[in-house]
C-alpha cells in the first residue's frame, strides 16, 4: 500500500501549520504519493478529487495521472479547492494494491493571510493618516478661514445712520408721548396759575366746609 504526503506549494512550505492539512480557498495543494516498495516506473496512479460536498465533479476537478518525481518511487498531484469544506482524494493504481484516502479543511483563511491581515493594521504612514483627514475634512466641508472672515466681516458694517434709523423705527412702534404731549398734560392739571400739585394739595386742604346743621 502506498503513503501519501500532503505538501503545500512552495510559497508556504514554511508554515508547519498549513501541512495538517488546512488550506485557503483557491490556493494549490500539492500531494505527494509513495508506491509500495516505492515502486518506480508506474503511469497509472490515479488521484480522484472530491469537493465538499463529498461529491465528484469531473468537469472542473477531472481526475490527475500523477507525475512520478524523478525515479523515486514517488509520485506528485495537486487541486486547487474552490470552496469551504472538508475535501477528499483518494489515490490508487491499477497495477499497484490498496487506496490512499486523505481529507482536507479548506477555510477562508489561513494562517498566512491571518498574518498578513494583522500586519496591515500597523502599516499606515503619516501620509496616509493626512490623506484620510483630508478626506474626512472635505465631506465635513467647513467653511475656510477666508470665508470665516468675510462672513465676520459682515457683523461690523453697520454705520451710525443705519443704528439711528433702526431706532427711529423702534421709539416709532412703542409711540411714547412727546414732549409737548407730556407738557400740555402737565397744564391740564396745574390749570392757568401754573400751581404745582403740593400748592393744589395745601389749597384744598384749607377749604372749610358749611356748618352741619343739627
Amino acid at each position: 500500500m502506498g503513503i501519501v504526503y500532503p505538501v503545500l506549494n512552495l510559497k508556504h512550505r514554511k508554515d508547519n501549520n498549513m501541512a495538517q492539512g488546512i488550506y485557503k480557498i483557491g490556493e494549490v495543494i500539492d500531494v505527494s504519493y509513495q508506491a509500495t516498495k516505492a515502486t518506480s516506473g508506474l503511469t497509472d496512479v490515479n488521484m480522484e478529487i472530491y469537493d465538499q460536498t463529498r461529491a465528484k465533479d469531473i468537469g472542473n476537478f477531472p481526475d490527475v495521472t500523477m507525475t512520478e518525481i524523478g525515479s523515486t518511487g514517488r509520485y506528485y498531484g495537486s487541486l486547487t479547492p474552490d470552496a469551504e469544506g472538508i475535501w477528499t482524494i483518494m489515490i490508487d493504481s491499477a497495477t499497484k494494491s490498496g487506496k490512499i484516502v486523505k481529507t482536507f479543511a479548506i477555510t477562508a483563511h489561513n494562517i498566512d493571510s491571518i498574518g498578513d491581515a494583522v500586519a496591515a493594521l500597523n502599516n499606515l504612514s503619516a501620509a496616509a493618516v493626512n490623506a484620510e483627514v483630508d478626506t474626512a475634512l472635505a465631506d465635513y466641508d467647513a467653511p475656510t478661514k477666508a470665508e470665516l472672515d468675510s462672513g465676520l466681516a459682515g457683523l461690523n458694517d453697520v454705520s451710525s445712520a443705519e443704528v439711528n434709523t433702526q431706532v427711529d423705527t423702534a421709539l416709532a412702534d412703542y409711540d411714547g408721548p412727546t414732549k409737548a404731549e407730556l407738557d400740555a398734560s402737565e397744564l391740564a392739571i396745574r390749570g392757568a396759575d401754573s400751581d404745582t400739585l403740593e400748592t393744589l394739595s395745601d389749597q384744598l386742604d384749607g377749604i372749610e366746609g358749611p356748618p352741619m346743621l343739627g
